[in-house]
């Protein structure tokens, strides 16, 4: 997660899982696919132990259960300030064939007009 626009620039959250320690938990596959699976697997842990719930979207699990069985496939987890907005860090790689550029209000970062959403 990536908050942004406030007096830290951005605040960032999230799990810090390296390729190389996702592949020795888990031969032949990355870091993001551990992390989803961890979700899942916390997630499907809750289902078992609560078969008469019903259908449940994940803002109604409970989230340090889901949390304490996802964790092991999540690595260090971090929360901290982040020094980056859309403008100082933006490379326009191809600025002779779009005029991107010109929408760029470099008075303020936040707007949407500077990020690329193409």
């Amino acid at each position: 997660v990536n908050l942004m626009g406030h007096p830290y620039k951005c605040w960032w959250t999230g799990s810090l899982l390296s390729i190389d320690e996702a592949r020795a938990a888990l031969p032949h596959q990355n870091a993001t696919t551990l992390q989803v699976a961890g979700s899942i697997m916390g997630a499907v842990s809750w289902m078992i132990d609560h078969p008469e719930e019903g259908v449940c979207v994940p803002d109604d699990l409970p989230w340090r259960t889901v949390l304490g069985v996802a964790n092991r496939y999540l690595g260090t987890l971090h929360s901290g300030p982040a020094d980056w907005d859309p403008v100082s860090s933006r490379a326009d790689l191809f600025a002779n064939f779009s005029d991107e550029a010109n929408h760029v209000d470099p008075t303020d970062p936040w707007q949407f007009t500077n990020f690329l959403t193409d």
